[in-house]
Formats: C-alpha cells, sequence, structure tokens
C-alpha cells in the first residue's frame, strides 16, 4: 500500500474550516435551539368596543336591516357602504346577524385611509379585510377602499367613480368618530354634507327601499358655529311653514300650540336643536333626489367616563324611490295628474322628526337599568371582538372599570 501523501492535512484542515464557518453562520441565523413563536402583542380595546356601540349595532343597524331585507324580500346580496374602523366590526356582525340565517352574502364597499400603503395601520386592516372576506357569508370581491369618504362630494374623484360602480346600496353606514358638522380643516376637499349629497344623488336611481345610518358628534364643540346656525335656521323655517311639524314640535316638548318660531329652539337642548336640524336637511335632500324619507328612530349616549349630556347621535332613516318629473322654466313640460310640490313633500316627510327626537332610546340609561340588556350586549361584543383577535377573557373586567354605568350583574 503507498504511504499516505502530506499534502492532504492543509486540505482537510480547510475543509473543517469550511465547515465549521457554514455551521456557525447557520447557529447565527436560527440559534442553538427550536425558536419558540412569538407572543402575540396584546391590542388595546377602544371606546367603540364598549356594550353601548354593540347596543347600537343590535338594536339599531342589525334589526332595521332585518326588516329592510324582509320587506324586499331579498334573496341573494346585500350592498353595503360602510366607514369601518381598523377590525371591520360593523362588517362582521351584520354579515353574521343578517345575512347568514338568510343565506345572503355581503357585498360591501368601505372607506378609511388606514388602506393607504403609508398608513402604519394597514397591515391591521389587510389582515382583517383578508379574514372577513374568506367567510361564506362575505362576497370576495368587497373591498376597503384606500379614500377619504368625503372626496365623494367630488364628482371628479376615484371614490366618486368606486361608488357609482359600487351603487345602489341597500344600506349606506356613515360611523364617524368626529363631527358630521365641525368646523373641516382643510378647503382641500369637500365636506361631509357635500358627501352626503352625491351619495343621495346615486341612490335616486335605486329601485328599492334602501336604509342610511349616521352617527356623529353632537356637541358644542363638536358643531361649527355656522353650520350650527344654519341648522336652525332650516328648523324655524319648517315649523313656520309646516302645521304638522309645529304640532309635533309643541307636543313633543310639551310646548303650546303655535308658540313663537324665532324663540322655539331656546326651549329645548343644543342635541335636540342639532338632531332636528341635521335630519331635516337630510330629509330635504331626499326629496330633492326623488326619495321619500322614514326616520325611524335616534339612539344617543356620552363618551368619556364623566357625567353630563349625551354627545353621540346615532339616526336611522329608511328611504324609498319616489321619484318625480322636474318641471322647466318655459312651462313646456306637462304631466298627468297632480304632483304635490317640494315644500309639501318636506312637510310631510319632516312632522313625525319631533316626536321622533324626543322619545330618542338613551343607551345609557337603558344599560345603567336593564341588567339582561347589559349582559347581553357585553357578550355578543365579546365574542365579537375575539373573532376580531382580541383577548377576550379581560373584556369583562376592562368594561367593568366604568361600572357605575351598567347594571348590577
Amino acid at each position: 500500500m503507498a504511504p499516505f501523501s502530506a499534502s492532504w492535512k492543509p486540505k482537510a484542515l480547510a475543509d473543517e474550516a469550511a465547515a465549521e464557518s457554514a455551521e456557525d453562520e447557520l447557529r447565527r441565523l436560527l440559534g442553538d435551539g427550536p425558536v419558540p413563536f412569538p407572543e402575540r402583542a396584546e391590542r388595546e380595546f377602544k371606546p367603540w368596543h364598549r356594550p353601548r356601540k354593540q347596543y347600537v349595532r343590535s338594536v339599531q343597524w342589525s334589526r332595521e336591516l332585518g326588516f329592510l331585507v324582509r320587506d324586499l324580500g331579498l334573496d341573494n346580496e346585500l350592498r353595503y357602504l360602510t366607514l369601518p374602523g381598523d377590525d371591520l366590526l360593523d362588517i362582521r356582525y351584520l354579515a353574521e346577524s343578517v345575512c347568514t340565517s338568510r343565506g345572503l352574502r355581503l357585498k360591501y364597499l368601505g372607506f378609511n385611509t388606514a388602506a393607504f400603503p403609508s398608513d402604519v395601520r394597514q397591515p391591521e386592516l389587510n389582515a382583517a379585510q383578508f379574514s372577513i372576506n374568506r367567510l361564506e357569508y362575505i362576497n370576495p370581491e368587497s373591498e376597503v377602499f384606500p379614500g377619504d369618504f368625503r372626496q365623494i362630494g367630488d364628482t371628479r374623484s376615484v371614490p366618486w367613480q368606486r361608488v357609482r360602480r359600487a351603487g345602489p346600496f341597500h344600506a349606506i353606514n356613515l360611523d364617524l368618530c368626529g363631527g358630521f358638522a365641525g368646523r373641516e380643516k382643510t378647503e382641500e376637499i369637500p365636506n361631509y354634507f357635500a358627501a352626503l349629497q352625491a351619495l343621495l344623488q346615486n341612490q335616486g336611481s335605486s329601485d328599492h327601499d334602501f336604509l342610511l345610518f349616521l352617527t356623529t358628534r353632537m356637541d358644542e364643540h363638536s358643531v361649527d358655529k355656522e353650520v350650527r346656525a344654519s341648522l336652525n335656521d332650516i328648523v324655524r323655517r319648517v315649523h313656520e311653514t309646516c302645521k304638522a311639524y309645529a304640532s309635533g314640535f309643541a307636543s313633543a316638548w310639551g310646548l303650546p300650540a303655535g308658540g313663537e318660531s324665532v324663540r322655539l329652539l331656546e326651549r329645548i337642548g343644543f342635541a335636540e336643536a342639532f338632531m332636528l336640524g341635521l335630519t331635516q336637511w337630510i330629509v330635504a335632500q331626499g326629496v330633492t333626489h326623488g326619495l321619500k324619507a322614514s326616520v325611524r328612530n335616534f339612539m344617543t349616549y356620552r363618551t368619556g367616563r364623566k357625567n353630563g349630556d349625551d354627545d353621540i347621535v346615532s339616526l336611522a332613516i329608511r328611504f324609498k324611490p319616489d321619484p318625480f318629473i322636474q318641471p322647466d322654466a318655459q312651462g313646456l313640460v306637462r304631466t298627468v295628474g297632480v304632483e304635490s310640490s317640494r315644500d309639501e313633500k318636506i312637510c310631510e316627510q319632516s312632522a313625525a322628526i319631533p316626536e321622533k327626537v324626543g322619545s330618542r332610546v338613551l343607551v345609557d340609561e337603558i344599560l345603567r337599568t336593564q341588567g339582561q340588556d347589559f349582559e347581553r350586549c357585553m357578550n355578543e361584543a365579546s365574542r365579537l371582538l375575539a373573532a376580531a383577535g382580541y383577548d377576550a377573557s379581560t373584556y369583562r373586567d376592562w368594561v367593568l372599570q366604568e361600572a357605575n354605568r351598567y347594571a348590577k350583574a
């Protein structure tokens, strides 16, 4: 046998060094043992996760949508425009509570600035949308559009075109954290009034009833002074020109019939005047665009922990198509039959508004005095948040940090 060559030693040492280097690199990347999964970061609960918001979801939104689906005989798809939060809780809840038992699919179009790639909240929103769109009762073509809802008020904008393609809708849910009628921080985009006007214009082509839900702050700090003055003028005008409205107003607040309209708003609270004016404006816009409004209900509650007047209102209005032929200035258009005037329609549709405002649902009062409603809303919200990835085991303790606001279990 031939003797070993002395040249094998450097080569063997080099191979061993290379192997050790590769092993060190692999250890640097993977560590010395199994890598544990990172613990899930705890997600903090938000103000709209409280039972009072769940009461609105279930008793106002879900119930009214259920009535609409029943009356329309829907058996295929429910089209829904929304301003969802990053967790898409309203979409998840309404799809489960309204669509599953009826064999419907929910097709939603949402607007949320978190959908922009540059927004730090985008990963969370994308995860929520991916999870929801995989559900059986959600149309997978549904989407949250990266834009400010107010841009719908610009008919040259991409958001407006997106609404035109997706509508008309069976339900529109404008759930705002801030004020619909607040002072705008910029004049570069339309305001909320313009956006809602454009939406109602678009809904004028609908051949079926639809719902409008609007949630907004209504405290003095959240309502622009000029807007407030305009809304008050709207209320005074309808009070002066519509006897049915004036009668309903007097009845709702126990005032003598025929009271002075100039001072009528001094007899009621700031929030009540705001609800009257905003709703009256919406009804008039509906008439302009060939829609007939039926105000369903108002729900109010208070944010924060301090006592005081309710500062949030959630209103529900159901519209039905009521098209009419617009007269022309030259008088050449001739129609058959007598068409009610615009003022007559507004009067008819507005007469019930004062009574609806006066008998509004005080959500905090219900949850403070009705233990069964409180427990139901807390349990529903807990399940909803768990499905969205929150730690539901800590939810009850978080809610009861404000125990004085709720009925004793």
